[in-house]
């Protein structure tokens, strides 16, 4: 194989003195042939030093510890034609086209969006997170900063893919009318606190999926939790009216562990799980194919007694999620479900 082709398939941008030494088959100790060596694959173009990278500090045969790669493997007609076959906004910035070999490397993550684009005309704006989990089935891909530098590159904004960034919330709660009886929903998660918040909001909801609530408080996670009695203390400064708490987070270990311990760090508040907001998180992942949840570490927890109210089928699929590791976010349910379906 010649050296054109060793560097179009080394696998990196950049290549150490070392490693080139190696590909042209130069012993390293044989400074001036290696000199030579590079040298004349600097003049064929393949090749130039990254002069930040310092001196080998020899003073007849001076060389670049590191030098960059200018080469570029070849891609085969079935990849050109392939990306010839993607949404067009995928081709408009010219990248994939005179990077083929990026489209391979990112193949699932491109094909994912080129299928969200050939496919949905909805011009609703939902959060990153819950596009996030119905472009790709994960609701942090949009997060990775591997995804984020390809789609600059790619020149895709954050309005053609009609997501935004839910805003650090500015109260702990939207509660339109406070009353001596309350129905306050949890939320784990902020995109869902804030899209219900919204709806009661802009739209005047007081109810989701057939059940009655008063308002809405973000759970900010284990923040819910904390063994200080937060909630109890959340109550007290509202004048101590009655509430009943629904609790509604993700779908796996952690998420109900969390609504577990908050029920055990309030004892003396009404707390139970939101059934009909899990049921439709359910209705929504059964042909979905689930990740893994981070929650590794809570491996042999039983919820058994959390989820009688569920019917049969309902619990054996919760415990299946839970014995197997796997999640269902609640970003399951967007803003555009919350706005059709309640």
């Amino acid at each position: 194989m010649d050296i054109k082709a060793k560097l179009q398939r080394f696998g990196k941008r950049t290549i150490t003195l070392e490693e080139l030494s190696s590909v042209t088959n130069t012993v390293s100790s044989d400074v001036r042939n290696l000199y030579t060596r590079i040298q004349e694959v600097c003049e064929l173009g393949y090749i130039e030093p990254v002069k930040n990278s310092g001196k080998n500090g020899n003073i007849s045969y001076p060389l670049y510890k590191k030098y960059r790669i200018l080469v570029k493997e070849e891609a085969d007609n079935e990849t050109i034609d392939e990306i010839r076959k993607l949404h067009p906004l995928l081709l408009r910035s010219g990248y994939l086209s005179a990077n083929p070999l990026e489209f391979q490397k990112n193949r699932a993550v491109i094909e994912c969006l080129s299928a969200y684009l050939f496919g949905d005309k909805d011009v609703t704006f939902i959060s990153r997170k819950e596009r996030s989990f119905e472009i790709f089935g994960h609701e942090k891909t949009l997060d990775d900063s591997i995804v984020k530098t390809l789609l600059r590159k790619l020149q895709i904004t954050e309005s053609e893919l009609g997501f935004y960034d839910t805003p650090e919330y500015c109260f702990h709660d939207y509660i339109p009318v406070r009353k001596d009886h309350m129905a306050l929903l949890i939320c784990e998660n902020k995109d869902i606190w804030f899209n219900i918040r919204r709806r009661m909001f802009e739209d005047g909801v007081r109810s989701l999926f057939g059940v009655a609530i008063d308002g809405v408080v973000y759970g900010e996670g284990n923040k819910v939790s904390d063994r200080t009695g937060a909630l109890e203390e959340y109550v007290k400064f509202m004048g101590d009216p009655d509430v009943k708490f629904l609790y509604w987070g993700d779908i796996d270990r952690e998420g109900f562990d969390i609504f577990r311990r908050t029920k055990d760090a309030n004892d003396r508040l009404d707390i139970s799980l939101f059934v009909p907001g899990y049921r439709k998180m359910i209705e929504r992942a059964r042909d979905t194919e689930l990740e893994d949840s981070p929650s590794s570490k809570k491996q042999g927890m039983c919820f058994d007694d959390l989820i009688n109210e569920f019917s049969d089928d309902e619990r054996n699929f919760l415990t299946d999620i839970f014995d197997n590791n796997k999640l269902i976010p609640q970003e399951i349910i967007s803003y555009k479900y919350l706005k059709e379906g309640c």
